[in-house]
């Protein structure tokens, strides 16, 4: 059960959440009106998120960085076809998921628990043991899953945002994510941190 204040502060993120996909929406008029330097302001804000759900994803800081602009690059093409009745972040996470996706698919890489390929060194000494298993164990999983493990719990997006993202029905997020949440479990009993 929420407390009021719980209450309080989801209905001010809500509203915030709102107040910047009006002013999405401005600016995205603004650049297919012919201001197009409008469009610096959507990467300026967008670039670092959209980087980081990259970087969560495949696990490769520079490739990250390669895919992040041809998201833009994308975004800014097909910024025609951009519905208003969605979210501007929705949309580009979408295009950013599927980049990443296209990536580990070029990647055809299985990765088992005992190595974690494309994390750099200085990122692994960061993270502890106990993260590193449970990345390689998120790694391991379908990608279905992988990827609404990150949108849900590292970029902590709500379940409506991430069946936006994904295009899917918030019960097929919540399935989904319970199905992912399973296999983890399953995974990590076999290792000694869980």
């Amino acid at each position: 059960m929420k407390t009021e204040n719980e209450t309080e502060i989801n209905q001010k993120l809500a509203k915030q959440r709102e107040t910047e996909a009006t002013e999405d929406l401005r600016l995205v008029s603004m650049v297919l009106d012919g201001q197009v330097n409008a469009f610096r302001h959507l990467v300026e804000k967008y670039q670092s998120p959209v980087y980081n759900l990259i970087v969560k994803i495949i696990h490769d800081k520079d490739e990250a960085k390669e895919i992040t602009q041809e998201v833009f690059v994308k975004a800014y093409e097909s910024l025609a076809s951009f519905r208003s009745d969605h979210k501007f972040f929705s949309w580009i996470y979408r295009i950013a998921v599927n980049a990443a996706l296209n990536q580990l698919k070029k990647q055809k890489k299985m990765v088992g628990l005992d190595t974690l390929k494309g994390v750099s060194d200085a990122a692994e000494e960061l993270m502890n043991e106990r993260e590193q298993l449970l990345q390689k164990a998120i790694k391991m999983l379908n990608e279905k899953y992988s990827v609404l493990i990150v949108l849900k719990y590292y970029e902590q997006m709500s379940y409506k945002e991430v069946a936006e993202t994904m295009a899917i029905t918030e019960k097929k997020v919540r399935s989904r994510l319970f199905e992912a949440r399973q296999q983890l479990k399953e995974m990590l009993e076999k290792t000694s941190y869980f």
